[in-house]
């Protein structure tokens, strides 16, 4: 199935109405995609008032306070949607609050009528494997199971914007490129950008793609060939490091569970079943990331183009 052309709308019956939850967050960005596609867009966000919810409604979504705390406010919200778009919280919340809120959504769409789930989870979490950061999505993917509702749920590996997070980014002004993993084992990793269009097209496709759970990978560098792609494109030097035990006790637990169970998707298979998804190579993400990675990392200057461009890259 091939992913629809971007400039294409969606006209008449085909487009949906979606809920968005959590509209301000990371993958906040499906909101533009949808809208760029005729679909009608509720953005479901606790601070409404906010600039950044003034540029969904810029954009033309209709924007509603909802709290993942708050089950009536999703109910709410979710009330005569189509579709219904979420992901994890962790990031805020933690692995608890990430529980507590995915599952009080399930149970809120449950009580607005049950439309289409399309849920970012992650890789690895269809069960127990003892990290609290996967348990918790892991307990959030059954609860929508046993409540039966019609769902896709996205798993994507780990993400290649996690470069950019902020404990990330005394490292990169140091020159170092900082791996979860050691800098030789290739690591599976995805954009966003991706997750994001295949997220579109489960919303806009419910008769083939609910009830599918999707593991998603767009590339596996390994650290150091990801270090000479930044060392190329930014015109400093980088090199790769794994942090060992100088980071939260969270995370190492995460980099161990990395390095000791890696990602099995086979990208062959998935990138042959969405050929038109656009998977970014790591290569290609860093130079439509260049501006971000320039800033974070302190360089200087940046070249007009890179003449880095190895293989896997």
């Amino acid at each position: 199935m091939s992913f629809p052309d971007d400039h294409h709308r969606i006209a008449g019956a085909g487009a949906r109405r979606v809920l968005v939850a959590g509209a301000t967050g990371r993958f906040g960005g499906i909101t533009g995609l949808l809208l760029a596609r005729g679909h009608a867009v509720r953005a479901a966000t606790r601070y409404p008032d906010r600039p950044a919810a003034a540029r969904l409604a810029a954009l033309g979504a209709d924007l509603v306070r909802a709290d993942f705390e708050d089950p009536a406010s999703l109910a709410a919200a979710a009330r005569g949607m189509d579709a219904v778009f979420a992901s994890g919280t962790a990031h805020k919340a933690g692995p608890d609050g990430e529980q507590r809120h995915g599952q009080n959504l399930a149970d809120a769409l449950v009580a607005a009528g049950a439309p289409h789930l399309v849920f970012v989870s992650g890789a690895g979490a269809d069960a127990r494997t003892g990290l609290p950061l996967f348990d918790a999505k892991w307990a959030i993917e059954r609860r929508i199971s046993e409540l039966r509702l019609p769902a896709t749920v996205i798993a994507p590996v780990y993400l290649m914007e996690n470069l950019l997070n902020p404990w990330n980014l005394a490292a990169l002004r140091a020159g170092v490129l900082p791996s979860p993993v050691p800098p030789t084992l290739p690591l599976q990793q995805v954009a966003t950008q991706d997750i994001l269009a295949l997220a579109v097209l489960a919303i806009e496709r419910p008769d083939v793609l609910a009830g599918e759970r999707i593991e998603v990978a767009s590339d596996a560098p390994t650290a150091e060939a990801a270090a000479a792609v930044l060392s190329g494109l930014l015109g400093r030097e980088f090199i790769a490091r794994h942090p060992g035990a100088d980071v939260p006790a969270g995370l190492a637990a995460l980099f161990s569970w990395l390095e000791h169970h890696p990602s099995p998707v086979d990208t062959g298979a998935l990138h042959g079943r969405f050929p038109a998804i656009g998977w970014h190579r790591f290569g290609d993400w860093a130079r439509q990331q260049r501006a971000s990675l320039a800033g974070a990392s302190g360089a200087a200057s940046v070249p007009a183009s890179s003449p880095s461009r190895r293989a896997g890259q």
